[in-house]
């Protein structure tokens, strides 16, 4: 307690027991009462009546001082942490007020310390917003500002005072959308052009809308950031054109290849029938070696044609796949006969297995199925030196049959080989246009690099996918699947697998 309040509380009392002491002395006299009669009891009364009048101001004080202290304690706390807010410095001379000092004048130096923390927050509030490229402002619900920064100033080149009690111009195009009783959002996000004092276009902002309450949640006003977003918008529309211009020059690649192809395979078409007429005409040994370079020359050369033709229909999109029943055994026979002589001729052993489970009749694209496995095998034959190729089919039913009776399938080929293998980084580049595996000046092995391109992109078509398996010096490994359908009752009674007779031994295939 204050040496004030001590000194009050003194006096107070010894007044009390003045008072009490003189009570005493009334009430002890019995001579002075007869003497007084009514004026003794009246002072009496008078005395009693001021001691509880001084007894009800001390009370009064001690209760007025506590509230004080309490109020000088809570605006300690509330300085205290507003200094903190903005990082002050500042060592202040008294760690609170000692006990000496009158509270009413500790209460009055505490309220001056908040206004100068409040003072430094507003200060630095400013500093931080005046230096924001950005421009922010605040505005009641009616739309009219309260406060701009200098960004907001200089945008719209007026000064702030004359900013300030203006109509918020992005509220001129009807920003930001008010819910259906009028009322601005709590928080909004949107787009809007704003024409500035020094630009000569409208100038896209992407401003970001939030209410500003106090403690009790109740809305003061409002505040809006706006963040300049013309750079970008025009960024992402030289991106759109620049992809447009790409896919406008990738159709027009792929619509030339498709003119080139076409024209190239009338002549082409032309060179094949004639080596096959001249085949049947009389011929020295020299001249049917030599027609019968034309003609393999001829069929290489339609071949990559046909590649070149499928790559673009299939970069534009055009290429349609079929579904229509086929007897997929005879379709794999016909490729078993088509690579025996090859492999035979090779030294290589080949093998076709075709599960049981596999439909004799499916649904799909025959033409590109074979042209799948047609390049699968291919590939195995090219890069396979000395052992063997074994091919395997099986599939996948599905339980459930729909009203027509038709059943969904996934059918499933793996093609093996005993051959060079693919290199652990070289996997990835297998499926890119143009890619091979011996791309030196001196490479024994021919083609494009195009056939496996082609047969993932088939793959995909027909709603499947294919993958590799790879070891150099082990061999490599290629499985794809695709979906097909079949009727219910094609595949019945059960068949005996499809397995074609080695050409040769061979060394074991690895399992």
């Amino acid at each position: 307690m204050g040496a004030l309040f001590q000194r009050k509380t003194a006096m107070i009392l010894a007044l009390t027991l003045s008072l009490a002491i003189t009570l005493v002395v009334l009430a002890s006299d019995a001579e002075l009462r007869e003497r007084l009669g009514m004026t003794y009891w009246i002072l009496g009364l008078a005395i009693i009546g001021s001691i509880l009048l001084v007894l009800a101001g001390y009370v009064w004080d001690r209760t007025l001082i506590d509230r004080l202290r309490e109020i000088n304690q809570q605006a300690r706390q509330q300085t205290d942490l507003a200094e903190q807010e903005i990082g002050s410095s500042e060592a202040e001379s008294q760690d609170g007020f000692e006990a000496e000092q009158d509270e009413i004048i500790g209460v009055a130096r505490q309220i001056e310390r908040m206004a100068q923390s409040l003072q430094k927050m507003e200060a630095s509030y400013r500093g931080i917003v005046e230096d924001q490229v950005d421009l922010i402002c605040r505005y009641r619900a009616d739309g009219i500002l309260t406060f701009a920064n200098s960004s907001f100033a200089h945008f719209f080149g007026q000064k702030r005072t004359k900013l300030v009690g203006s109509r918020f111009k992005v509220f001129d195009q009807g920003y930001p959308k008010r819910d259906f009783q009028g009322n601005l959002p709590e928080r909004a996000s949107f787009t809007c052009e704003l024409a500035g004092a020094h630009t000569r276009e409208p100038v896209a902002y992407q401003w970001t809308h939030r209410a500003i309450k106090t403690a009790s949640g109740k809305v003061l006003e409002y505040q809006a950031v706006g963040h300049d977003i013309s750079d970008r918008i025009a960024a992402e529309a030289a991106l759109i054109e620049a992809k447009e211009a790409a896919e406008s020059a990738d159709r027009a690649k792929s619509e030339f290849l498709t003119v080139v192809s076409h024209e190239v395979r009338t002549p082409i078409n032309a060179v094949l029938g004639f080596s096959r007429l001249l085949r049947e005409t009389g011929l020295t040994p020299d001249q049917t070696e030599y027609v019968q370079n034309i003609h393999q020359s001829g069929v290489t050369l339609e071949g990559l044609i046909a590649d070149i033709l499928d790559v673009s229909r299939l970069e534009a999109g055009q290429l349609q796949i079929e579904d229509a029943p086929f007897a997929l055994r005879e379709c794999v026979a016909d490729l078993e006969s088509h690579f025996n002589p090859i492999t035979q001729k090779a030294g290589l052993g080949f093998n076709i297995k075709v599960d049981p489970n596999v439909p004799v009749i499916v649904n799909g694209d025959q033409t590109r199925l074979r042209q799948v496995m047609k390049n699968m095998i291919g590939n195995a034959v090219k890069f396979t030196e000395r052992g063997r190729i074994d091919v395997t089919m099986t599939c996948a039913r599905n339980a459930q049959i729909d009203a027509e009776g038709i059943c969904q399938m996934r059918l499933f080929v793996e093609v093996a080989d005993t051959g060079i293998g693919i290199p652990a980084h070289r996997i990835k580049e297998l499926f890119k246009p143009f890619n091979q595996m011996d791309s030196s000046s001196t490479r024994r092995r021919g083609g494009t690099g195009l056939g496996l391109v082609i047969s993932k992109r088939l793959c995909e078509l027909m709603g499947g996918a294919i993958s590799v398996d790879s070891e150099p010096g082990q061999g490599s490994t290629f499985r794809f699947s695709i979906a097909m359908s079949y009727q219910k009752g094609d595949s019945q009674p059960p068949v005996r697998s499809t397995e074609s007779t080695p050409n040769l031994p061979g060394k074991p295939f690895p399992s």
